[in-house]
């Protein structure tokens, strides 16, 4: 995530029961949301250091957006697939 305050998206791959997102640095704010346009105003908040994960969910095709209000983030989703 090159810019700050920027969305960017993930779109999850077929299959994906379970999914984890955090940022790699652990200094930094994450914000996700999963409505397009809407991960700087309705989103939820990862704080520092810490992933959000949703398990036991049929997520293929769906997109996660998010952002960070700190530059040069890098986001890190992993999947599992069933």
């Amino acid at each position: 995530m090159t810019d700050a305050a920027t969305e960017y998206s993930v779109t999850l791959p077929a299959g994906t029961v379970k999914f984890e997102i955090k940022l790699r640095s652990s200094n930094a704010l994450l914000q996700i949301s999963f409505v397009s346009g809407e991960s700087g105003t309705t989103y939820i908040t990862i704080p520092y250091g810490a992933s959000y994960a949703e398990n036991d969910v049929k997520a293929g095709g769906k997109i996660i957006y998010f952002q960070s209000p700190t530059a040069s983030q890098t986001a890190e989703v992993k999947t599992w697939i069933r």
